[in-house]
């Protein structure tokens, strides 16, 4: 229900919805990136908008003050000597940020953004203030192209292109804007809200029953190798630590007790590039390498037909190799109970 009230009324976005809202149980941010005009912004928003927590959204340029960010000066504190800002109602007091042009960051913020993305804290004068903030969306138009703007970049565990609807898809978006879609009622604000730090407290709670297999271990260890030599991306420690979280994250929000191939899939691709470019590498190289290889013996080999179909049966749901086309839920579930078929014999 969560994932159709975010995506009511957009056309070809169920994947980025999906994304962002698995960065949020995950407690990571998400950058999108994209040409003007492609829902960014809304996207945004739209998790705010189902969110009963606090939501603060800001567009960037070269000239951003920081007191637009981090809140004004306190003019009694400076009475008294002392330099403390006044941050109700900004970004340090957010459960949900929305920064559009994040790239357009000067050296003024720059600093203090990234100890707030990364440690979820301010520095408000002498005071270390602990920051709420559950996950902060960016957009941008373009990757930034400076090395000073790097780190921030790495700040986004989950990155994703968003592209314009496909030509088949023009005429749904056309009907929307001429009012004859059943879609076309943007959905009302607050409706049926999410209370979405019970929900992470819930699924954190999961965390320590849920696995990731050695197997999985081994396929993440040997991705980030592939990616390394032969297309000169690096994946850092602490990315590939939290990408291991996140898998767990996603499948825990699925009442799943192991990491399993659907979960690699839907995280992998959005979280160890870095152009845009590089996310069909990785999506080809999961569907080539999640099957392992059979050994002798009828058990094994009813075992890889059993993945065989379950991956072919997510392929089909994923739109190819560019997911663009979204999943059909009867189709999900198919790939889902193939993969728990599979699992169990490999455990017997």
């Amino acid at each position: 229900k969560v994932l159709a009230n975010l995506a009511e009324g957009l056309v070809s976005r169920e994947p980025e919805v999906r994304v962002l809202l698995l960065a949020a149980l995950s407690r990571e941010h998400l950058l999108l990136l994209g040409p003007p005009g492609t829902a960014k912004s809304v996207l945004g928003s739209r998790l705010a908008s189902l969110c009963a927590g606090r939501f603060f959204s800001r567009l960037l340029t070269r000239f951003t003050t920081p007191e637009e960010l981090f809140g004004p000066l306190s003019l009694a504190a400076l009475e008294n000597d002392e330099y403390l800002r006044k941050t109700e109602g900004y970004l340090p007091t957010s459960e949900v940020a929305f920064l559009d042009e994040v790239f357009k960051a000067n050296s003024a913020i720059l600093n203090t953004l990234l100890t707030l993305l990364n440690e979820r804290v301010f520095d408000n004068g002498p005071e270390r203030q602990k920051a709420p903030l559950l996950v902060c969306v960016a957009a941008s138009n373009e990757r930034p192209d400076t090395e000073e703007l790097d780190a921030l970049y790495d700040r986004f565990l989950f990155r994703r292109e968003v592209l314009p609807v496909r030509d088949d898809q023009v005429m749904e978006l056309l009907e929307m804007v001429s009012g004859t879609a059943a879609s076309a009622k943007p959905p009302p604000a607050q409706a049926g809200a999410l209370d979405i730090n019970r929900v992470v407290q819930q699924i954190e709670a999961a965390m320590p029953s849920v696995r990731l297999p050695r197997e999985q271990q081994v396929l993440l260890r040997r991705l980030r190798a592939e990616m390394r030599d032969s297309h000169q991306v690096l994946v850092p420690d602490r990315r590939l630590v939290k990408t291991a979280h996140a898998l767990r994250v996603s499948a825990a929000s699925h009442a799943r007790s192991a990491v399993n191939a659907l979960d690699l899939l839907a995280v992998l691709p959005d979280t160890f590039w870095v152009n845009p470019e590089e996310r069909g590498i990785i999506r080809a190289w999961l569907w080539e390498n999640l099957v392992p290889e059979a050994e002798e013996g009828p058990a094994r080999l009813l075992l890889r037909s059993l993945l065989t179909r379950a991956l072919e049966a997510l392929r089909a749901t994923a739109g190819e190799m560019d997911d663009r086309g979204g999943a059909k839920e009867v189709d999900v579930r198919r790939a889902a109970s193939l993969v728990s078929e599979a699992g169990a014999l490999r455990a017997a």
